[in-house]
């Protein structure tokens, strides 16, 4: 889909309306449509509608550090949905940092596109690669008006023990958090199946060469 335009300012601005704003709906729909093929969660995913005053510099763009603000946002979300695999109590330890939890290892940030208001920005998380005690988690941000991802954040996530302050091997850990284990590593296996599929069908057309300096 292209770029999209709109007749007034208050029609750009219509995502912070009740319900989205019916001019952002198509815009919404063939972004999450593209990230679900793509091997995005679906369930995690969230929309952050920019707000003037609060999220742009001085130069009229998304400050580079609200970025990395979205993106936890989003990968809060996707510790939320452990909560069907460890059941209340489990999960509450990893939310409360009681036991087992999560700490996040390593990030990487690379700003692709400058966003202005108005625009709504779409996150989603993909779960990469699963091993014992820890997740690579790719997390991209996509603006509604530009139709375009606007940046990309990769890293570990480490299942951490807080009692006993070392990283936490889910497996050995048996009960439920081996069943989460076994439901993330189902979820990064169909991710990426998706993911290669997608590629396959859409591959990346090549750079024209760069004038070196």
């Amino acid at each position: 889909m292209a770029p999209a335009t709109f007749k007034t300012q208050l029609e750009a601005s219509s995502y912070h309306a009740p319900g989205g704003g019916e001019l952002y709906k198509p815009l919404r729909a063939a972004i999450v449509e593209l990230a679900l093929a793509q091997g995005y969660d679906g369930p995690t995913m969230m929309e952050h509608g920019v707000v003037w005053a609060d999220d742009q510099d001085p130069w009229g763009h998304i400050m580079n550090a609200g970025f990395p603000h979205y993106v936890s946002a989003c990968n809060f979300r996707l510790f939320e949905s452990f909560e069907a695999h460890l059941k209340k109590d489990k999960f509450m330890d990893l939310m409360q940092v009681r036991g087992i939890g999560v700490i996040v290892k390593s990030t990487t940030l690379d700003i692709k596109r400058p966003v202005s208001y108005p625009d709504s920005i779409i996150v989603a998380n993909r779960l990469d690669e699963v091993k014992p005690d820890r997740y690579h988690v790719t997390t991209t941000v996509w603006s509604l008006r530009q139709q375009a991802p606007v940046a990309e954040s990769n890293g570990w996530v480490v299942f951490f023990d807080y009692s006993k302050g070392k990283p936490a091997n889910l497996i050995e850990a048996g009960g439920v958090h081996a069943d989460l284990h076994a439901a993330i590593t189902e979820k990064a296996k169909i991710t990426n199946e998706k993911r290669a599929k997608w590629e396959a069908a859409n591959p990346k057309k090549p750079r024209a060469a760069k004038a070196k300096l």
